[in-house]
């Protein structure tokens, strides 16, 4: 079973990785993409906070500061891409 921080780390890293090849590649990405991602960051944020909400037994310090910076993250960039998909409109 994977603990609760490197889910949290494995997350991190897949929103982390779509952010920065967003902001790398020249040509923008269409409307209906934009919308997925906005909604797969605000599903994964509220997923992790549901999980440290529900079972806190199972996160120690390190566990929950990763969940929490990896939620923060998953609304900045729903945010980020909220922002892009105005600016289309």
């Amino acid at each position: 079973m994977m603990s609760p921080g490197l889910m949290a780390i494995a997350t991190l890293t897949v929103m982390l990785w779509i952010l920065w090849s967003d902001s790398v590649r020249a040509r923008r990405p269409s409307q209906i993409l934009l919308t997925v991602r906005i909604a797969l960051y605000l599903i994964v944020s509220f997923v992790l906070l549901l999980n440290l909400v529900r079972y806190p037994r199972i996160f120690d310090i390190t566990d929950r500061v990763l969940t929490i910076v990896a939620a923060a993250v998953g609304i900045l960039g729903a945010v980020y891409f909220a922002r892009k998909l105005v600016r289309r409109s």
